[in-house]
């Protein structure tokens, strides 16, 4: 018997959006739609030959793949993943199949992937979150619910400052929008040009300026070791009194525990967060009752087609693995980057 896992399915979609009917009688699937705890990751999946970590959540850095010694194959949503510790990958003979058709251009995106000339999703995301905080639409409806009336006023974007952590892709697709609400748009990255800033027709400035004059602050900086932690306390407390912060990137790129600090007393106003430190966030965490804070369970990347086409390909890749002819093998050093740690 093939024993297969497939990871963090959370809405419940992996059986249905795949076709897994091309697997052998003898595979069996197990579906977890919670995360499994990494304390117990190796206890869970010692006797399984192929995992499937779709959300990426789940890691396994060495001392994980060490303590599975039946794990031969490892599939992923996109290109790649740096939840995993390739080197000891690669010494223990484990092979990793992503949903990309190749490994560099538009075809290594995401499976599901869509270009379009609107916004692309996470940055439709951010605005939600923006709006939410801003216009109070996520935190008056809890009141409502919980049996209030009118807690605050909704703050006006007209006339206010958008200061961009990062003016990539999804940096820059907030540019048009902001502009059409009246907004000023500033931005700062350790890599950003003055090029890509006339190109977007925004001002750069400074890390200081950034934080001290923007009244909305969007995170969109990719994360990585050197972007871990770019918003610290020192930081934070430079942002101008009022601001609000939303970030759709990575939870570890501003310092949790200072995000906390400045939420509950100042200079921040209010947050809107779809990525954590830690996923899915613990039951007991601060961010939960925080009540100038707007959650939302990492979704800004989320879309039906999007999954529904993942879900085909990391079933193709699983049934060609057990057929004996794999494909979508990541092989490419360039598709094997550094684990980033939680």
């Amino acid at each position: 018997m093939t024993k297969i896992a497939i990871l963090d399915d959370y809405v419940g979609v992996a059986l249905e959006y795949g076709d897994w009917s091309a697997l052998p009688d003898d595979a069996e699937i197990t579906v977890y739609r919670e995360a499994i705890p990494p304390e117990r990751l190796v206890h869970e999946l010692s006797g399984y030959e192929i995992v499937v970590i779709t959300q990426q959540r789940a890691r396994f850095p060495r001392t994980v793949l060490d303590g599975l010694p039946k794990l031969k194959l490892l599939v992923c949503n996109g290109r790649t993943s740096n939840v995993v510790d390739h080197q000891a990958r690669i010494e223990r003979g484990i092979m990793l199949c992503g949903t990309a058709e190749t490994s560099r251009g538009d075809a290594a995106r995401p499976a599901g992937y869509q270009a379009s000339p609107g916004l692309p999703a996470p940055s439709e995301m951010a605005w939600a979150l923006i709006f939410a905080v801003a216009k109070r639409t996520g935190i008056e409806d809890r009141v409502i619910r919980a049996g209030g009336w009118q807690t605050g006023f909704p703050v006006p974007l007209a006339g206010k400052k958008l200061g961009l952590l990062g003016a990539g892709r999804l940096g820059g697709a907030m540019v048009p929008v902001a502009k059409a609400l009246g907004m000023d748009v500033v931005a700062w990255s350790e890599n950003l040009t003055q090029d890509r800033c006339a190109e977007l027709g925004i001002r750069k400035v400074t890390k200081t300026e950034l934080l001290s004059s923007a009244d909305v602050l969007g995170v969109f900086l990719v994360f990585s070791e050197r972007s871990r932690n770019t918003l610290r306390a020192d930081d934070l407390a430079e942002m101008k009194p009022g601001a609000i912060l939303v970030n759709i990137s990575r939870g570890p790129i501003v310092e949790e525990k200072a995000l906390i600090e400045a939420l509950l007393s100042g200079p921040l106003a209010g947050a809107g967060l779809d990525v954590y430190d830690r996923e899915p966030l613990p039951a007991d965490h601060p961010f939960r009752s925080l009540a100038n804070v707007v959650l939302t369970p990492h979704i800004g990347y989320v879309t039906e087609h999007l999954f529904r086409t993942a879900w085909q390909r990391m079933a193709q890749d699983v049934a060609a693995y057990l057929a004996g002819s794999p494909i979508r093998v990541v092989t490419d050093p360039a598709d094997c980057p550094p684990m980033v740690p939680q």
